[in-house]
């Protein structure tokens, strides 16, 4: 009676013993993680770059002796009824940082979120998606416009271009016959056409940053290693399913503002880390600042631009000035459509030179309106042509309008979603490598959850004076525990 309580009382004890064990691992968490981006990780190497379990075994096993032996460290005898001892310790299982394409770090970071933002915002950030959406959708009719327009443009040169030939092959068959008689010249020849098309084809072949940045010697030169970072190199894996609280639109808009928190961008005052336009990077993927920073931009103008085409055709006033602008572009041009299509193309043109002014009003700290008014919109259609000059000029700033971070929280809104929380933890390694106290940092070493098992074993007490009388031998008695923890 008395053995089979001891029994069941070590039972218990080693069940304890293990998942202090596994707390106190856990409790070993990489500081830097908690107090800069406000997630909980352990780090697997232990400071080392080198990645092992049974670096987290030996340790475990540390933790455990200690509960084992409660006399452990102590002078003199204790005395301990149950007598357990550890006879095999395993770790059965781990889930990585980087496992499932960075699965448990975006699950941490919305359970932040979650946790620390109200409702109100939850649901304001919900709208702004929406928002987004409607923006991306007018984006695709600008873009959609510009290549139909250009199209029917191309096709209608072609035509005239037959016209043209058709006309000369007439003439040359007919010069042998009889003299034709010539029109007379009109008294006054009307002066040709300033034509901005013209112009903002050439502005489309030049480098976007140096239109839209009032420095563009002041560009940051960092750049990463591809190969080197987690997005780019072979992996760690573990092998624990991952615990997933958080999917959906919510949680990607969480997820989403969690990175707007914890990464700087172009404007921000902080440019510490491994790159300056963090959040760009997180957008874009590229190695170097520069070439995020231009993605970013053109994407920007191309949220910019399907937002001010869609103003643009609305605008009466607009349209009448861009028809006048096309009839006289195209003069006496006898080509069924060709004023039409001129128009559109001028439309296009003009809301891509506002897009300009946008962007770079964004990039200097200003705000842009999501959608444009008459008091908004500043490119008038005669200055579209001198649009080079014109982005050399301060950029006015919308007094109601959304920054370029905000505008970033809209790209994010519609960008590869799958992506950002492997480029989170690629920024997050790199910037901790900077530090000497994590310059081997790896995020595939960071583990969220342990599973693991241990087995014991626990010598008769009170059975060996029966046994001795009854002839009974010792036998030792053998069970197993098994325990997971995560964060």
């Amino acid at each position: 009676m008395a053995e089979s309580a001891r029994v069941q009382g070590a039972r218990a004890k080693a069940e304890a013993v293990l998942n202090m064990g596994l707390f106190s691992v856990f409790g070993e968490y990489e500081k830097k993680l908690l107090n800069q981006y406000d997630i909980l990780f352990l780090d697997g190497a232990y400071g080392s770059g080198t990645y092992h379990s049974d670096k987290v075994r030996l340790r475990m096993e540390d933790f455990m002796s200690y509960n084992i032996n409660p006399g452990k460290g102590f002078s003199g005898n204790t005395f301990d009824p149950l007598k357990m001892q550890l006879e095999d310790c395993n770790i059965k299982g781990i889930s990585l940082a980087t496992d499932e394409k960075g699965e448990p770090f975006y699950q941490q970071a919305v359970t932040f979120m979650k946790d620390n933002l109200g409702t109100e915002v939850l649901n304001k950030l919900l709208k702004d998606s929406d928002k987004a959406k409607e923006q991306e959708e007018a984006q695709k009719l600008y873009e959609e416009s510009d290549e139909n327009n250009g199209k029917q443009m191309e096709e209608l040169k072609r035509q005239e271009e037959d016209r043209m030939e058709q006309e000369r092959q007439e003439a040359e068959n007919n010069s042998g016959e009889e003299e034709l008689e010539l029109p007379a010249e009109p008294e006054e020849v009307p002066e040709p056409v300033e034509n901005p098309l013209k112009i903002i084809k050439k502005i489309k072949e030049m480098g976007v940053l140096a239109l839209v940045l009032k420095d563009p010697d002041a560009l940051s030169q960092k750049a990463l290693n591809i190969a080197e970072i987690p997005s780019g190199r072979e992996l760690e894996e573990g092998n624990l399913p991952i615990i997933k609280k958080h999917d959906g639109l919510s949680g990607d808009v969480l997820f989403q503002e969690y990175l707007l928190d914890h990464f700087p961008d172009m404007t921000s005052k902080k440019k510490e880390g491994a790159l300056d336009y963090q959040i760009e990077y997180i957008l874009c993927g590229k190695e170097s600042d520069q070439e995020n920073l231009k993605g970013v931009v053109n994407r920007l103008l191309l949220l910019r631009e399907g937002s001010n085409f869609l103003y643009a055709l609305s605008n009466q006033e607009m349209q009448t000035q861009a028809g006048a602008l096309a009839a006289a572009i195209v003069g006496v041009l006898a080509v069924p459509g060709l004023v039409t299509v001129t128009k559109m193309a001028l439309l296009l043109a003009w809301a891509y030179g506002e897009s300009l002014l946008d962007v770079r009003t964004l990039l200097s700290g200003g705000r842009i309106a999501l959608e444009k008014t008459a008091a908004t919109w500043k490119l008038s259609l005669e200055n579209l042509g001198k649009i080079a000059e014109i982005l050399q000029e301060d950029g006015s700033s919308d007094q109601k309008g959304l920054t370029y971070r905000e505008y970033l929280r809209m790209l994010l809104f519609t960008g590869k979603k799958a992506q950002y929380p492997m480029r989170g933890l690629d920024l997050i390694e790199a910037n901790l490598r900077m530090e000497d106290s994590t310059k081997y940092f790896r995020t595939d070493a960071c583990i969220e959850q342990i599973k693991a098992d241990t087995k014991w074993q626990v010598n008769p007490l009170f059975m060996r004076v029966s046994g001795a009388f009854l002839g009974i031998g010792e036998e030792t008695i053998k069970f197993e525990a098994e325990g997971v923890f995560s964060y």
